[in-house]
């Protein structure tokens, strides 16, 4: 199955870099889904959170799951990633 790369950063630290399958996001205007392929899109993100779904291994029980805090931001996505530029990102769990 196809992945996206996503990095996560804050000014100060980068809060995550990785392969993904998914990342849901909060955008401007609402939630915003973005899978591999997803057209090119730069915007603000409102606070909230940020979810991503992990591949994991065929024998794996099910998909991991990731979640991040965030207070804002920029988010560009490309067909093969995502890059969040956050102003506050802290993850959940």
């Amino acid at each position: 199955m196809k992945t996206l790369h996503l990095e996560l950063a804050t000014p100060r630290n980068r809060v995550y870099r990785g392969d993904v399958r998914i990342v849901v996001m909060p955008a401007w205007e609402g939630e915003m889904g973005v899978l591999p392929g997803h057209a090119p899109f730069l915007g603000l993100l409102n606070a909230g959170k940020v979810t991503v779904r992990v591949p994991t291994a065929p024998a794996s029980p099910g998909p991991r799951v990731l979640a991040f805090t965030i207070t804002g931001g920029f988010a560009e996505v490309l067909p093969d990633r995502v890059t969040i530029l956050a102003d506050e990102a802290t993850p959940v769990g």
